[in-house]
């Protein structure tokens, strides 16, 4: 009787243990769901092009070093053009590990946003991609393309050696895991994370948004 007792206690516990193991495990599933649904995004840490006043706002968390970032570009200003008067577009660096110059890339960006130069660097860095990513260190690179749009060279090989604007990069950041961004690029439609079954769906977004 007493090992029967015994062998029923031990049960009970081990049903208890799963049990609390099994609520734990659920919560712990559960919680990035709610925390991702809807960002409250500080939009004033990223590089805003629009109206503030514009219904629509639209952030991307991107990586200049992001091929993927790279070939959603031409969506992206497509719907920047046609929705202009509605939309704000604001860009959040998100330079991931596995891509070793763009946190370079970023902190170059940022420079070039000091002398109002941000979205003409910005679209130059995707545009020659393929020929900075290869290198060993792109810093030359940088300072010859930012040269063409009257940018100095020394103070760019100074920004990107030093990493200068490596605070603000790593802001936004943080801005982008509060809203659950684990890849890039990453789309917020007014707070809303996008579910992009294509990059041609985001014309369709915007638009529904607008009619709200």
């Amino acid at each position: 009787m007493k090992t029967e007792t015994k062998i029923l206690g031990a049960i009970l516990l081990v049903s208890l243990i799963i049990v609390i193991g099994g609520v734990f495990l659920l919560g712990k599933n559960n919680a990035p769901v709610e925390k991702t649904a809807f960002s409250n995004i500080d939009y004033s840490k990223g590089q805003k092009i629009g109206s503030s006043s514009a219904k629509v706002k639209l952030a991307e968390f991107s990586d200049l070093q992001c091929p993927a970032c790279k070939s959603v570009e031409p969506f992206v200003k497509e719907v920047r053009g046609k929705y202009q008067q509605n939309l704000q577009f604001i860009y959040f660096h998100f330079p991931l590990m596995q891509h070793a110059h763009s946190k370079k890339a970023a902190n170059f960006a940022e420079y070039a946003a000091t002398e109002n130069k941000f979205w003409e660097i910005h679209d130059k860095l995707f545009e020659t991609q393929e020929n900075w990513s290869s290198l060993d260190d792109p810093t030359d690179y940088f300072a010859q393309i930012g040269s063409q749009f009257g940018l100095d060279k020394g103070k760019i090989k100074e920004v990107v050696s030093k990493n200068s604007y490596d605070q603000k990069i790593n802001d936004h950041v943080v801005e982008g895991e509060k809203a659950g961004v684990d890849a890039t690029p990453t789309f917020y439609l007014n707070g809303k994370k996008l579910s992009l079954q294509s990059f041609n769906n985001l014309d369709k977004e915007i638009s529904e948004e607008l009619k709200k």
